[in-house]
């Protein structure tokens, strides 16, 4: 497991091996910080997460019909964000996260980063999508495959 350390807090994600994709399995104490480190995880596959600088802030607002909807509409939207905006984020801050709760599935969230610049990030690889292969959602943990 690739654990990080960046401004006083952890990251836990990893990478899981897979022939053409990469498989991000991100753990947190909650379901809530899975999915921030899981978008965290995204982030580091674009670029260095050390190297951005958290300069910038995003406001980000996610509802779906269900839990495995909900993860692929939070990372499709920074995908999303970093195609049409060029933003990468090195803090993800979940302000409001309901799972399930009167069968609703949304998030709120707070991205601290600054815009993609080839001359002080490393380009890292270019991800097309997310996708429902090998989604897995535990109450500690979410498991996504990204297409690139």
């Amino acid at each position: 497991m690739r654990v990080l350390y960046l401004v006083g807090r952890y990251m836990s994600f990893e990478f899981l091996e897979h022939t053409a994709d990469i498989i991000i399995k991100a753990h947190g104490e909650n379901l809530k910080e899975a999915f921030e480190q899981a978008a965290l995880g995204f982030y580091e596959v674009l670029t260095d997460l050390s190297q951005i600088s958290a300069e910038k802030s995003r406001s980000v607002s996610i509802s779906s019909e269900d839990n495995e909807s909900l993860l692929y509409d939070w990372i499709n939207e920074l995908i999303f964000i970093f195609d049409t905006e060029f933003f990468v984020a090195s803090e993800v801050t979940i302000t409001n996260f309901v799972y399930g709760k009167n069968g609703e599935y949304s998030l709120e969230a707070n991205l601290m980063g600054e815009e993609f610049n080839p001359s002080k990030h490393e380009q890292g690889a270019e991800v097309k999508a997310i996708t429902y292969s090998y989604m897995e959602i535990t109450d500690k943990s979410v498991e996504f495959t990204l297409d690139l």
